[in-house]
């Protein structure tokens, strides 16, 4: 279990009820014009053409040879798409974006320095947004429409980040601590990044910087169900996520590892298949929902099956592990 009590008891906040989260300084970037729409669509995985004003999806930037260099969500408005990215990623895309962008009728603009994230998640987190008179945006995730706090725009987007039902409200700067007291006023617990991020970890989610970075490919980290479509036409990358899916597989897949309670086990340690190194851990956090500690790691496919039984190296020593399918079911 987690010894920081306040990370326990925001963790049990987040799963019975709804936790608030300031998250500024994720990236936020917009590209307008024209052709916004279509320069994009030549660039990610996923469908951007086919969104309309209030959807959004989930998509991937690859390289020519099919490894992730970029994993975002896209908006579409009605003037513009916006982009919400980790971080670490705004100026790589920024240089690759701006890249194409003399070949089309469009411009980005990076607009991290300016907005504001506030996430609300949990089950009662459609509750506080209505409450807050705020509104719930449609079943589809990605959906967004736009509100108000004080007069001050506010967008808001479905998305979880931990495995609950949650909301991105996308603010300016200025207006971040308001929005974030006016949850907190209907009934969302004030938490720390770390909550979401133990949560993503207990839920069995991957993220940028952890289970992926340049060294993956998009359907080894299952990809595929969410940010990849295989119906659009030509994308950076594309022939080798075509060709997987018509001809082959992947070596190694995303999997969660559930540990002993306890156990220091953390990014990094071998994951072994008797005294074959058979993966490695990615993520771990203590789970008060699982009993267990739970981690994310990439392993081999043929030791991927659900129950299949594997040890995780620590740095006190082997302890077992039981392999689980992402996303961890609840």
């Amino acid at each position: 279990m987690p010894t920081d009590p306040r990370l326990e008891d925001g963790l049990r906040a987040l799963r019975s009820r709804a936790v608030v989260v300031d998250l500024t300084d994720r990236g936020s970037l917009a590209v307008a014009g024209t052709d916004a729409a279509e320069f994009l669509n030549g660039l990610v995985t996923n469908d951007v053409k086919a969104l309309r004003p209030g959807a959004g999806c989930h998509a991937a930037l690859l390289s020519p040879k099919g490894k992730m260099r970029a994993e975002l969500a896209v908006l579409r408005t009605d003037a513009e798409l916006l982009l919400d990215c980790e971080p670490s990623l705004v100026a790589p895309l920024v240089a690759i974006l701006s890249g194409y962008v003399p070949f089309s009728r469009s411009a980005l603009e990076d607009r991290t320095a300016a907005t504001g994230v506030v996430h609300v998640e949990g089950p009662a987190a459609p509750a506080v947004l209505r409450a807050a008179g705020l509104g719930e945006p449609s079943p589809e995730p990605y959906a967004h429409h736009e509100a108000a706090v004080d007069g001050a725009a506010v967008r808001v987007v479905r998305v979880t980040r931990a495995g609950e039902t949650g909301f991105a409200l996308l603010a300016s700067r200025d207006n971040t601590a308001r929005v974030a007291g006016l949850l907190a006023r209907h009934g969302a617990s004030p938490a720390a990044p770390p909550v979401l991020e133990a949560g993503r970890v207990e839920a069995g989610i991957p993220r940028w910087g952890a289970e992926l970075d340049e060294s993956v490919l998009p359907n080894e980290a299952w990809l595929e169900r969410t940010a990849i479509s295989y119906a659009k036409g030509c994308y950076l990358g594309q022939e080798t996520v075509a060709r997987l899916k018509a001809y082959g597989h992947v070596n190694r897949h995303l999997v969660a590892l559930l540990l002993p309670p306890g156990c220091p086990a953390g990014p990094g340690d071998a994951v072994r298949a008797g005294t074959e190194k058979v993966g490695a851990v990615t993520s771990a956090a203590d789970s008060p929902l699982h009993g267990r500690r739970v981690a994310l790691g990439f392993v081999r496919r043929e030791h991927e099956s659900p129950g299949t039984l594997l040890s995780v190296e620590t740095p006190s020593g082997e302890v077992e592990a039981v392999v689980a399918a992402v996303p961890l079911g609840r």
